[in-house]
């Protein structure tokens, strides 16, 4: 069961934390001071997350060696992996998402059945069918896709056995609150929806400490204060905890993925994901209160 008590069926349940590992492989966020975490600290933060509840990690083909430190470290700890297939590009073919899928195996160690994703929406069109023939064959437990925009959420919830869906969103995005997503979302309580970048890759979290793109210190002064005067008004424990209240009370969300590079983060972490969300009529206060933001600063892909 989810974090809001939607019903899963047919794989094994999600917990309401997912750990993040794209800072296993590359330098990644631009809070990250810790840096490319050790083996000695991987391993404590996988030993860690097993002990804390998390079900599954986080992973890709495209996150450098990430696959291949956790196939190398996770031993026999209780945990399931999620996976992405290796961007395609135009030269896509079968034979290629079937290699991506291959090496990821082989890097993971351990046969599956796994959440396979492909990173790119646009690679449906030649990856979709493979993904399938891994459900058909329960190599698979769930499929699906990692999406960056309401758009390719449109489509991608018109693929047939769809089970997964990540994307991005964070207390100042508003892209996904359409009333035709609601009702596509509602219309799928079997769907996994696991969202990423709730701290909008550390800025909400780093404050003033940091330069926002897209958006000047003043303005960015001005956010930062309004968003901790809300989490004193709401209850909260600090910024953070509004940042992942507020991502959890949305009523299609199943998990957050969130990434640590050291044990505390992710002790911390988890401890944001077991309060309880705001609710409602909370949401819509924080709604009402934040400014509109620049559309580049939502979309790490427009960052300079």
């Amino acid at each position: 069961m989810g974090s809001n008590g939607r019903v899963k069926t047919e794989a094994p349940a999600q917990s309401a934390l997912v750990l993040g590992t794209a800072q296993l492989g590359p330098h990644y966020g631009v809070a990250n001071r810790a840096g490319r975490p050790a083996d000695a600290t991987v391993r404590a933060l996988l030993t860690a997350a097993a002990d804390l509840g998390v079900t599954h990690l986080d992973t890709a083909r495209a996150y450098g060696d990430s696959e291949e430190r956790i196939g190398a470290l996770v031993g026999d700890l209780p945990l399931r992996f999620v996976t992405k297939v290796a961007p395609q590009g135009p030269d896509a073919t079968p034979a290629s998402v079937r290699a991506s899928v291959t090496r990821s195996l082989a890097a993971l160690r351990r046969p599956g059945p796994h959440t396979l994703l492909l990173h790119r929406a646009a690679d449906a069109a030649v990856g979709w069918p493979v993904l399938q023939e891994y459900a058909a064959t329960r190599a698979a437990d769930r499929i699906g896709v990692s999406v960056q925009s309401p758009d390719e959420l449109r489509s991608a919830l018109a693929l047939p056995d769809l089970g997964y869906v990540q994307l991005p969103c964070n207390v100042l995005d508003r892209r996904w609150l359409a009333p035709d997503l609601a009702a596509l979302f509602a219309a799928r309580p079997d769907l996994i929806v696991t969202v990423r970048s709730v701290y909008l890759q550390g800025l909400l979290t780093a404050g003033r400490t940091v330069v926002w793109p897209h958006l000047r210190a003043g303005a960015r002064d001005a956010l930062v204060d309004t968003l901790d005067r809300l989490a004193v008004e709401l209850g909260r424990a600090d910024r953070a905890d509004l940042c992942v209240a507020y991502v959890r009370s949305l009523p299609w969300v199943t998990s957050i993925v969130v990434g640590a590079e050291t044990e505390e983060q992710l002790r911390r972490n988890a401890w944001l994901a077991a309060r309880p969300p705001l609710t409602p009529a909370e949401g819509a206060a924080v709604r009402a209160t934040l400014p509109d933001v620049p559309a580049a600063l939502l979309d790490p892909a427009q960052w300079p």
